[in-house]
């Protein structure tokens, strides 16, 4: 396998945070994908990262150690039955359009989310309706490394595609006026459904726009904290340290995160 040593992950992330990868590697395919998988020894002290989008992640400057496999396997296909068997590396808003095409419904509640399907599985996304797990009908797992997700078999139901492309477009219209594109998404789960994160930062404890160097909590969505152009993870991290601290502190609120941190930040 052709691995590149100390790539700089930064680019590969929603947020452009993010150090160097001990070793990385891109895999095009579901193929290429179990084959780097099968070379990799188990067991033997090296962790293995698999990047989607980086939507949803955190990585330290100082990067990770072990294996970055940046998964883009793209493989799609309708099967019988309603539904589709999707490669885990595939953009959830390509498997969406596909889905429509063939008048399929029911992804389109996931619109505007920048996540691949194994992230979309791993992370139990919410659309505006249900979990995701709703729809996966089937989970293909690396025999070896069982938590790796290569591909999945999803059950959709025939409906009005046209009413479910409104649906969609709709929800793009509505998040691209609420929510920031350079960020991890949502930083914090909300701790009760009538008391969420970004109503406790910005009402609350008025944090909203407060920043640490480049690092800035959204003016557009509190919940969110943006990249203004050289934030570092330290600096996002500082925000994040601050907003639980102040929670904690002020209102004896415990804000969990919703993001993943990777290496030592």
């Amino acid at each position: 396998m052709n691995y590149q040593k100390d790539k700089i992950l930064a680019p590969f992330t929603t947020v452009k945070i993010g150090g160097p990868a001990e070793f990385f590697i891109v895999a095009e395919s579901k193929h290429q994908l179990q084959q780097i998988l099968d070379d990799i020894p188990v067991n033997k002290g090296k962790k293995i990262t698999i990047l989607g989008n980086g939507s949803n992640t955190l990585i330290s400057d100082k990067g990770i150690d072990g294996y970055c496999i940046k998964n883009n396997s793209s493989d799609i296909k309708l099967l019988d039955n309603n539904q589709i068997e999707v490669d885990s590396g595939v953009q959830l808003s390509r498997l969406i359009d596909f889905s429509l095409q063939h008048q399929l419904t029911g992804l389109e509640t996931f619109a505007y989310i920048p996540s691949t399907i194994g992230g979309a599985i791993a992370g139990n996304i919410h659309g505006t309706k249900e979990t995701f797990d709703h729809f996966v009908k089937k989970i293909q797992y690396h025999p070896l490394h069982t938590n790796i997700i290569l591909s999945a078999i999803l059950q959709l139901q025939p409906g009005d595609s046209k009413q479910a492309q409104q649906i969609k477009q709709d929800i793009i219209n509505h998040k691209q006026q609420t929510q920031p594109t350079n960020s991890l998404g949502c930083i914090f789960k909300n701790p009760s459904p009538d008391q969420p994160s970004g109503y406790i930062i910005d009402k609350l404890l008025n944090l909203k726009g407060h920043r640490i160097g480049d690092a800035q909590i959204s003016e557009k969505h509190a919940n969110f904290i943006i990249n203004l152009g050289q934030a570092t993870a330290k600096d996002y991290y500082g925000l994040i340290t601050l907003i639980q601290n102040k929670a904690k502190k002020e209102l004896n609120i415990n804000l969990e995160l919703e993001i993943k941190l990777l290496g030592k930040i």
